[in-house]
């Protein structure tokens, strides 16, 4: 038997190893909620989350031949530290699918797959980097990188649906992942060329705040119509995305035209030189209609006079382009805590969006400080 067979054999006699502790460690999880719920509920929980959990294997079983740094090189003799941390992002992934459908969720009880979901979140930002310091890089690693990412937009969505914190036209990112990979199987089945996409660190930076977005609604603070709205604002940039990632594959964009990658070019400027900085500038319209509207700063509450002054803080450094992603990322959890106290109106719902939009993309050309841009658009432990 060749070495490379030989270490075939050995990454599936591993995956089996982790499938059982996967599932042990579901039971377990199981009898411990029996504290909680009745046998048939937490039956229930068991079986959804193992099927996920099982998927996750079956898949990862499909993709062992990649266990190696590129096409010219021989399989690593182990899945490596990186690889079992993928792996472990979606067992949580499966756990948090066993509370989906459940009646009776209760804010104790939502702590548990909120709480999961954030530890899948936090390492899929950091799997890239154990990979890059143990030298264990790998096509593997990629592939189930993607996987686990659809499969949490899958997951994540549906248990917010669920909990009512978004509206079910957000179930549209978790088609849209599958949809795109079912049409290129149908085009490459009927002898269609399916063409290659562009490296775009974007791509992969708006489809992690979307997990970032699911893995704070999950938690029992934030509450409708506010996460209602900035379900709507997260999702519109990657059906964006998307279609144009499916516009290229199909051939409809072709980016061998010089007149298509100019058209292309000129449309990022248009979003990088205007549009951004006239989003910042927005924000602060947007922020002194709406508090003046609120009279935030007549209450005798010192903790929402308190917020509503750091929230001005956050729409000043975004106005300047100081770290505006972060203090975009701020501002939308403050403003939205905000709002639990407040009529949410047309100038809020305008204003939220415009903030969501701005972590998503940006701030643009003018802005004073984009340490935060150039780490959202690049891997951790990258060069």
């Amino acid at each position: 038997m060749s070495e490379s067979a030989n270490n075939l054999h050995a990454l599936r006699r591993e995956l089996n190893v982790l499938a059982y502790l996967g599932l042990a460690l579901l039971v377990v999880f199981s009898v411990f909620f029996l504290y909680f719920w009745p046998l048939l509920q937490v039956t229930v929980l068991l079986i959804q989350s193992s099927i996920i959990w099982l998927f996750c294997i079956y898949r990862a079983l499909g993709f062992m031949a990649l266990n190696r740094l590129d096409d010219n090189s021989p399989n690593y003799a182990d899945l490596g530290w990186a690889n079992r941390l993928s792996l472990l992002r979606g067992w949580l992934i499966a756990l948090t699918a066993g509370f989906i459908f459940q009646p009776g969720l209760s804010e104790n009880i939502i702590i548990f797959p909120a709480l999961a979901y954030l530890i899948a979140a936090v390492i899929d930002r950091i799997d890239g980097y154990i990979a890059r310091i143990t030298k264990h890089q790998s096509l593997l690693g990629s592939r189930l990188d993607t996987e686990f990412d659809a499969l949490g937009l899958l997951i994540a969505p549906l248990l917010a649906v669920w909990l009512g914190q978004i509206h079910w036209s957000y179930l549209s990112v978790s088609l849209a992942y599958y949809l795109f990979q079912w049409g290129q199987y149908r085009r490459l089945r009927n002898s269609r060329p399916v063409f290659p996409l562009a490296a775009n660190p974007e791509r992969r930076a708006v489809a992690g705040f979307q997990m970032g977005f699911l893995a704070v609604i999950l938690w029992p603070i934030l509450e409708p119509p506010a996460t209602t709205i900035a379900g709507f604002a997260f999702m519109l940039p990657l059906l964006v995305g998307f279609l144009i990632d499916w516009l290229t594959v199909s051939g409809r964009i072709n980016r061998g035209s010089s007149d298509t990658n100019n058209l292309l070019l000129e449309a990022y400027k248009l979003i990088q030189q205007l549009l951004l900085p006239l989003g910042r500038i927005l924000i602060g319209l947007l922020l002194g209609l709406s508090f003046y509207r609120k009279d935030i700063f007549s209450t005798d509450s010192i903790i929402t006079t308190g917020i509503g002054l750091l929230v001005i803080l956050c729409a000043l450094m975004i106005l300047a382009g100081m770290a505006g992603r972060v203090f975009a990322l701020i501002m939308s959890c403050l403003f939205c805590w905000l709002l639990l106290s407040y009529e949410m109106t047309l100038i809020d719902t305008a204003l939220l969006c415009c903030i969501i939009w701005i972590m998503q993309l940006g701030t643009g050309k003018l802005s004073l400080w984009l340490w935060d841009d150039r780490w959202v658009k690049k891997y951790d432990g990258s060069s």
